[in-house]
């Protein structure tokens, strides 16, 4: 990578740390859904999750918290 590239992205992330808590959050979930969007198997996945209107389709609460335990 170009050294004045990482300088510059360097002085970025210097400069986004000095942001508001509330800025910085709103940056990183634009940049999450932006780099989402990349990912052509995530976003057709989300969006058939949000569509689905079917109840039975849904993971229960407690389905979701055993698929999420760290063993």
């Amino acid at each position: 990578m170009d050294p004045e590239l990482i300088d510059q992205v360097e002085t970025l992330k210097a400069t986004l740390r000095q942001l508001p808590k509330e800025e910085q959050d709103h940056l990183a979930s634009f940049l999450f859904m932006e780099r989402l969007k990349r990912n052509k198997l995530v976003m057709p996945t989300l969006h058939q999750r949000i569509e689905d209107a079917d109840a039975d389709n849904w993971k229960s609460w407690e389905k979701t918290k055993d698929s999420l335990k760290d063993d």
